[in-house]
């Protein structure tokens, strides 16, 4: 990562002031701060009506709550706030170029009846400490704004990677639930019993499906002429949704989704692998494959479905690709 120089300034702050070595002056209301300048950075001075373009790290203690450090940068218009105890109050001394350092007292928020309710990760006796870096100032809205829609395009990058790692660590977790769910279903016995009821059920209708590793019982009507269909793949399904015990219909639609990535039942991501582009069939799926055991209305805990399907589309995923 290459960092420019009000950065590298920012972080060094941020270690000295973690290490308590700078002298503090007080705001009337109260307000800890420092200013800190360099003859390279200091530029024109913050005026009410400007817009701010800034950094900062916010710490409680010596831990960091939050930092749009390597991110966008925020912007404020400057103007009287009418806050006490704030680092607003400070803004308007400072230079385009300069750091601020703030420090506010739990205790006296408590004591001014800024915070009422102190959260979980806070106590008396903590401290609070704000870094800024002035970046840039602007003197109207629309220069701001016209900045602020080129950092965007410049950071969509970071979101759009930020945003794949989280999705990412979802569908992590979902599944490590998902498989401990599964293992004690097991040992209860409660998966052998819905196959066992399934089978029974499909056995007096004269039903002969396909079964899918997991238990998801497919009868293929239409095996399709189109592509295979493989985790990864956008697939755009027409179905209607039945609860098995009643034959009641709960949903018929059209809906496009990821194969195999835990964005619908565990039942489709197993059964429609069945069939190719433009293929047509039933998915019988017992409740540990659909909803489970803490389904919502209109389902009953571990509720055994049954789908029409129709693959309409597919379109290959990365993986198809590889």
């Amino acid at each position: 990562m290459k960092y420019n120089n009000g950065l590298l300034l920012l972080l060094t702050i941020f270690i000295i002031a973690g290490c308590g070595k700078l002298d503090y002056k007080k705001t009337k209301t109260g307000l800890l701060y420092k200013i800190i300048s360099t003859k390279d950075t200091k530029g024109p001075l913050v005026k009410n009506g400007n817009v701010m373009k800034f950094f900062f790290i916010q710490k409680l203690n010596d831990s960091v709550l939050q930092t749009n450090y390597g991110k966008m940068p925020r912007y404020q218009r400057i103007g009287p706030n009418g806050i006490d105890y704030d680092p607003s109050e400070v803004f308007t001394m400072l230079h385009k170029g300069d750091s601020l350092i703030s420090v506010m007292l739990v205790d006296s928020l408590i004591l001014k009846g800024i915070v009422q309710t102190l959260p979980p990760f806070m106590k008396r006796g903590d401290r609070m400490t704000v870094i800024f870096k002035v970046v840039d100032l602007f003197p109207s809205d629309s220069l701001a704004r016209n900045d602020y829609n080129a950092e965007v395009m410049k950071d969509k990058p970071r979101q759009q990677k930020e945003m794949q790692q989280q999705m990412e660590a979802q569908k992590k977790l979902m599944m490590e639930q998902r498989q401990k769910d599964e293992e004690e279903w097991r040992k209860s016995g409660e998966i052998d019993k819905e196959l066992k009821d399934m089978k029974n059920y499909l056995a007096s209708k004269k039903i002969t499906p396909q079964q899918t590793g997991k238990g998801t019982f497919v009868v293929i009507k239409q095996q399709g002429t189109g592509a295979s269909l493989n985790d990864g793949d956008t697939v755009t399904v027409k179905y209607t949704g039945r609860i098995l015990a009643t034959d009641s219909v709960f949903q018929s639609n059209t809906y496009s989704f990821p194969l195999g990535e835990g964005q619908v039942i565990e039942g489709w991501d197993e059964g429609l692998k069945l069939f190719k582009t433009g293929g047509k069939g039933t998915l019988y799926v017992p409740g540990f494959l659909a909803y489970g055991k803490n389904a919502s209305p209109p389902f009953k805990s571990f509720e055994a479905l049954t789908f029409d399907v129709e693959v309409l589309n597919s379109k290959p995923g990365s993986a198809s690709n590889k």
